[in-house]
Formats: structure tokens, sequence, C-alpha cells
């Protein structure tokens, strides 16, 4: 699976090289500038892997275990997807570092058998699957609602 930045997201690191550089010209010191698009803490990746693991009945604890067992596994799958659809900037290197460190290629393993897993109906995984989307679901209307409300008051 590959991930191709939209146009925005592109413009907008020419525009921080560009700037690092012109900072190193002009000052002579080395710059690192950062990113940050649309950050929302009460939108979070922590708080959507705490909503998946709560919808699975686990522990957010639960993703850093070093076991293969299958509720485990899934659990790693599903957030892994869910994380990549729904936090699209986000890489797979800082994904890792929510599963205990794990090597970015089991990361992209996984986003590929969660497909699979769900584009074939696997009924165990789907049922999942469907569970923890509905809560993310559920979790982003009510944020969605609280801005609406804030913004009308």
């Amino acid at each position: 699976m590959q991930y191709i930045a939209p146009g925005h997201i592109v413009a907008a690191k020419h525009i921080t090289k560009a700037a690092e550089q012109k900072i190193k010209n002009k000052t002579g010191m080395t710059v690192t500038l950062v990113l940050c698009p649309g950050y929302n803490p009460a939108r979070s990746p922590e708080q959507l892997l705490s909503i998946v693991a709560g919808a699975l009945r686990m522990d957010v604890s639960c993703y850093k275990k070093k076991t293969r067992e299958r509720d485990f596994v899934d659990l790693r799958f599903i957030a892994a997807y869910l994380l990549r659809n729904f936090f699209p900037h986000i890489t797979l290197q800082q994904i890792t570092v929510y599963f205990g460190g794990q090597d970015h290629t089991s990361i992209m393993n996984g986003l590929e058998r969660a497909q699979m897993l769900i584009a074939t109906g696997d009924p165990r995984f789907t049922t999942k699957y469907e569970t923890a989307l509905k809560s993310v679901n559920k979790w982003l209307r009510k944020e969605a609602l609280a801005s609406a409300s804030a913004i009308s008051a």
C-alpha cells in the first residue's frame, strides 16, 4: 500500500525545506521545522487507539504486548488500518511507536493483511473491524457535534 501525499502537504514540505535553507544561509544555523497539519488534541491517534481498544474490550497496553495471539494481532491490525485511514499524515514509523517499536515492515504487513481480511469478508475479523469502526465513527460524530455547538454559541 503506497501513500501519496495530497498537493497541499507536498507544497507545505517544499516551503518548509526552503525556509530551513534560508535560515541556514542567513544565520548559519541548521534548524528543523516540523509540520503539524490540523493538530487537534481532542482528535489524536492516541485517542483513536483508546477507542478501538475499548470497543474490542481490551486495554490500551495490549498494543505493545509482544504476542502473536489472535486477539492481540487483530487489535493491532485494526488499529493500524484505522490510523492510516483517519490520520493519513501519520507515518509507519510513528505507528511502530504505538505498537511497542515493531519494525515498519511489520506495520506494512499488518495493513495489507487487514485490507485482505476485510476484502475477503473473514467473519471473525470483519465483526471486530466493524465494531471498532462504529465506535470510532460515533466518537467523530460526537466531536463534530461539540465543535458545531461551540461555533454557534
